[in-house]
C-alpha cells in the first residue's frame, strides 16, 4: 500500500524520547552477573588459579578464605598492571570478521596482618585481611558482517507490531509503549506492512542485503574482601571472608542493515540502531573454606560460597534508531522520487533484585622439598539457581527461562610452580570451565592456560604473568527463529605485574 510521509514534517519531533517499563533486564543478565572468571595478582594467574589449598596468596581469599591462615608474616601486595589483548573473530553465514582490542585494569590491592596466637594454647596465628580482586573482566569487542541469507530485522518489528495490536494509524503517530519505536520506525522506513489492518510482514524478506554489528563491553566485577582466618597447630587452617562485589557493566551495540543490492526494486534502503545498557550493582555474600594439611607434603582444602546478593541492581538501556527510504510523489503534476530518513529514540531505567548461586569447591596440594607445588581445584555451580524479582514486575517467565537455560558448571584447575633459586620461580597453569547451559543450546565453555615468574626476597617480591583464555560463543543479531546465530571465537591475552611486601 502507498505511504506518504512528507519531509517538513520529519523536521520537527524526529526524535521522541519515550520512558517505558520493561526494559532490557533478562535471564541474559542473570547468567553475565552470576558467572566468575577469578583474576588478581600475577602469581595466582600464573600457576592457573589453583591456590585453594596452597595458601598464602591473597587473591585466594576469595576462591578458598582458608588461604589467610597460611600466613605467618604481615604483606602488602599491588597489581598496578593488568593488561588484556582481544583478538576475535565472527561467522556469519560463511563471512568472518576480525575485531582486536587493549584494555588496562588494575587487578588487586590489598593488605593481611598475621597476629600472635593464644599463648599457652595450639592456637599459632590469627591472620585480617582486607583489599579486593577483580572477579570477572567484561571488557571484549567482537564484529560482525555479512550477507543475511534472506533475514531481516524486520520479521522480529513485524512480530511486535502485530502482538501490540497496532494499526496504520498507530504506528504512523509514534506509539507508547515497548516496542512502539520499533513499529513506527519498521512503518515509515517501508521495513514492514500491513496484511490486515493489525497484521504486519517484513517487506524485505528474502532479500539479499547487508548485515553488520559491532558489541563493545567494558567494565568489570571487582569484590571488596574482608577475611579472617587462623592457624591450628599448623595442621588446620580455616577462615572466612565477607565479599562485597561492585558491578560497574557497559555493552555499546550498534546494528545496521543495507539494501545495497536492490535499491531500485524496493523502497526500504537501510536501518542503523545503536544500543547502550549501562549496569550498577553492589552485592554481599560470605565465604567459608578450611585446609588441612596431614603431612608436610600434603594439604587438602574446601570451600563453600554463599549466594551473592545484589538488592538493588540499576539498570539503564537507551535505543537510538534512524532509517532511510524513498517514495515517488506527484509534484506539479510530475512524479519525483523523494528520498527521506525517520529518527527515533527511547530509554529505560530499571531496579531489580538478583541472587547468584552458590558455590562450592575442593583443593588439594602437594609439595615437594619445599622447592615445589602441583595444585588441583574443582569448583562446581548451578547456574539454574539464580533468581531475579522487583516489587515492579513479575520475573517468572525470565526466571522459569534460567531453569530451562542453565544448568550445571564444573572448573578444573590445576597449577604447578618451581623454585630454580632461592629469590626465582617459575609458574603455569591451566582451567577448563564447562558451558553453563543445557543441551547444548550454546557451548560457552573456556580454556585457560598461563604462566608466570616469580623473584622474592625475605621483604620485598615481583611477579609477571602471562595468561590465554579461548572460549566459543554462539550469539543472534536479534530474535534467533528469523536469523541464523553467529558462530563467535573469543581469544584474550592477559599480561599481569605485582608488586608487594612482606615484613
Amino acid at each position: 500500500m502507498k505511504k506518504t510521509l512528507k519531509k517538513f514534517a520529519l523536521c520537527i519531533g524526529l526524535i521522541s524520547l519515550m520512558q517505558i517499563n520493561v526494559g532490557a533486564q533478562n535471564e541474559i543478565d542473570a547468567l553475565r552477573f552470576s558467572e566468575l572468571d577469578w583474576q588478581g595478582t600475577a602469581r595466582f594467574m600464573g600457576a592457573g588459579r589453583a591456590f585453594g589449598a596452597v595458601g598464602a596468596e591473597f587473591s585466594a581469599l576469595n576462591t578458598n578464605p582458608a588461604s589467610i591462615g597460611l600466613y605467618k608474616r604481615n604483606e602488602v601486595t599491588f597489581t598496578p598492571m593488568t593488561l588484556s589483548i582481544f583478538k576475535n573473530a565472527s561467522d556469519y553465514n560463511g563471512t568472518n570478521t576480525l575485531a582486536q582490542g587493549v584494555k588496562y585494569n588494575v587487578g588487586s590491592a590489598g593488605m593481611v596482618w598475621a597476629l600472635p596466637g593464644v599463648s599457652s594454647t595450639l592456637w599459632k596465628k590469627f591472620q585480617i585481611g582486607f583489599g579486593f580482586n577483580r572477579v570477572k573482566n567484561y571488557n571484549n569487542v567482537f564484529s560482525i558482517e555479512g550477507r543475511n541469507a534472506g533475514s531481516t530485522i524486520g520479521s522480529e518489528v513485524a512480530i511486535t507490531a502485530t502482538n501490540l495490536g497496532l494499526n496504520s494509524d498507530d504506528v504512523r503517530r509514534w506509539p507508547e509503549g515497548p516496542g512502539g519505536a520499533e513499529a513506527w520506525i519498521g512503518w515509515n522506513s517501508f521495513l514492514i506492512d500491513n496484511i490486515t489492518p493489525t497484521t504486519y510482514r517484513p517487506t524485505m524478506e528474502g532479500v539479499n542485503m547487508f548485515q553488520s554489528s559491532t558489541v563493545i563491553r567494558t567494565g568489570g566485577n571487582d569484590e571488596m574482601i574482608f577475611s579472617f582466618g587462623s592457624n591450628y597447630d599448623d595442621m588446620v587452617f580455616i577462615g572466612a571472608t565477607l565479599g562485597v562485589p561492585f558491578i560497574d557493566f557497559t555493552e555499546n551495540r550498534t546494528y545496521k542493515e543495507v539494501n545495497d543490492k536492490n535499491a531500485e526494486s524496493f523502497n526500504f534502503q537501510n536501518i542503523s540502531i545503536t544500543d547502550r545498557l549501562s549496569v550498577r550493582a553492589t552485592g554481599i555474600n560470605l565465604k567459608l573454606g578450611a585446609i588441612y594439611q596431614p603431612f608436610d607434603f600434603l594439604r587438602v582444602g574446601v570451600a563453600f560460597h554463599t549466594p551473592t546478593y545484589y538488592g538493588n541492581v540499576r539498570e539503564f538501556f537507551e535505543r537510538r534508531m534512524e532509517a532511510h527510504a524513498w517514495e515517488d510523489v506527484l509534484v506539479s503534476g510530475s512524479w519525483v522520487r523523494d528520498y527521506y530518513g525517520v529518527e527515533d529514540s527511547y530509554a529505560n531505567r530499571f531496579n531489580y533484585s538478583l541472587t547468584t548461586p552458590l558455590r562450592a569447591m575442593a583443593n588439594v596440594a602437594f609439595f615437594i622439598q619445599q622447592r615445589a607445588f602441583i595444585s588441583a581445584e574443582y569448583e562446581i555451580t548451578d547456574y539454574s539457581m539464580a533468581t531475579m524479582y522487583s516489587t515492579r514486575y513479575n520475573f517468572n517467565t525470565e526466571n522459569k527461562n534460567i531453569q530451562n537455560l542453565y544448568g550445571l558448571s564444573h572448573i578444573a584447575r590445576i597449577g604447578a610452580e618451581f623454585s630454580v633459586t632461592q629469590v626465582f620461580s617459575i609458574r603455569a597453569g591451566y582451567n577448563y570451565i564447562s558451558s553453563p547451559y543445557k543441551d547444548n543450546i550454546n557451548d560457552g565453555s573456556k580454556h585457560y592456560a598461563s604462566a608466570g615468574l616469580g623473584f622474592r626476597t625475605r621483604v620485598f617480591y615481583s611477579d609477571f604473568a602471562y595468561a590465554l583464555t579461548t572460549s566459543k560463543e554462539k550469539y543472534w543479531l536479534y530474535e534467533p527463529a528469523f536469523v541464523n546465530a553467529v558462530n563467535n571465537k573469543f581469544i584474550t591475552h592477559r599480561v599481569m605485574l605485582t608488586m608487594g611486601v612482606r615484613f
